[in-house]
This record gives C-alpha cells, structure tokens and sequence, in this order.
C-alpha cells in the first residue's frame, strides 16, 4: 500500500477492520481486499469497492464522491473513497488507487473536488435492506433475450454460471450521488450475526 507518514497502528486497524471482507472481480480475480489492492486489481471498481469495504467501518465513516485531479491530461478523475477516523486523525483509504493517508495530503495531492457523500451507516444499512428484501423475479423479454445469449456462449458452464448466480443477492442503487451503493449492480453473500455484517464475499459483475 502505498501511503504518505502514515502509523503503523492506522495499517493495523485497517487490516483487522476488512479481514473479513473477500472480492471476486468478474470471473478473473479473486481474495481478500488487501491482496487485490495490492496486485492493482481494483481499478476501475471504486464505486463497489469502497461501499463494499465501508460497512465494516464506524457508523459516521464516510464515503465520498468526486473529481480528483492527476495532471493536466487528467484534471478531473470522477472516483470515489473512504475517509475514517483513528484517534482523533481523520485519514483517506483509497483501495482502488491503494493509498493511505490523511485526508488533508489527499485533498493537497489530487486537488479533490467532492460531489457527494454517503455514511458508512447509512450504506450498511441500504446492504442489508437489499439483501434480506425478497425480490420480484425479472420476466422481462430483454432479460430472456439477453439468458439466451449467455446460454449460447457459455455452453456447458451456463448452469454453474446460473447456480453462482442465484447464490447471490444483486444489489442496485440510484443514480444519485449522495446515496449507498451508488452505481452499484455487484453479488452479496453476507453472513449475519445479530443484524450485524460479520462476513462478507462481494462478486463484481458488468452486467448488471
């Protein structure tokens, strides 16, 4: 990871905090968050990453939304992270750019303009609304056609694909920047104890 001065006890509380936290990336990647930081592989998932990772954080923890600035050639990045608290120090974790830091280098750094802001309570929250309410299956003749599809190009595989599927709960929110799961359509299997996220194993999808 790479960050700017950062204690060593903020990387330790940022492990423990997402040890139970397990992200497949289509059907390419997979594993705990920290080794697909790492590795670069979450480029380009920041909206899924950082409402993923933000449950396992305290309450009035936040996301926020926004344009960063790289260079010249890239004056507005449109991205998202998560800002937390660690003794009385407010810190950035971007896992998809995978940089720590506090809040006041980043926004120095990348010249932050934030368009919006969604608490990590409110984003639990919403995942657990979503995932607990039944839902309506989709019978509509644009999803028929798209089965069909998928069906022919997965020939033997479509019924794994069909059953991992099934196994997940597809979470949506709106397009709206203030709100949880903002562009979000990724898998949730969550494991539950006392209405509490204990477990959680995200699949990252681009069809939904």
């Amino acid at each position: 990871m790479r960050s700017k001065r950062i204690d060593s006890k903020v990387v330790k509380y940022l492990i423990n905090r997402l040890s139970d936290l397990y992200i497949e990336v289509l059907g390419d990647y997979e594993g705990p968050i920290w080794k697909l930081m790492s590795a670069g592989k979450l480029v380009g998932w920041c909206w899924q990453t950082t409402e993923s990772a933000i449950v396992f954080f305290n309450d009035d923890d936040y996301i926020e939304r926004g344009n960063l600035k790289f260079d010249e050639k890239t004056p507005k990045y449109y991205h998202s992270w998560i800002c937390f608290k660690f003794n009385e120090k407010e810190y950035v974790l971007d896992p998809c750019l995978n940089f720590l830091c506090e809040k006041k280098d980043y926004f120095k750094i990348f010249e932050v303009e934030v368009k919006g802001k969604v608490t990590a309570k409110a984003v639990r929250e919403e995942l657990i609304r979503q995932v607990t309410t039944p839902k309506e299956e989709d019978t509509s003749e644009a999803l028929k056609s798209y089965e069909i599809v998928i069906k022919i190009l997965l020939g033997d595989t479509y019924e794994s694909y069909k059953e991992e599927k099934r196994s997940k709960v597809i979470v949506h929110g709106p397009e709206n920047v203030n709100t949880p799961l903002y562009r979000n359509g990724s898998g949730y299997k969550i494991e539950f104890q006392n209405r509490k996220i204990k477990k959680l194993k995200v699949h990252y999808y681009y069809d939904d």
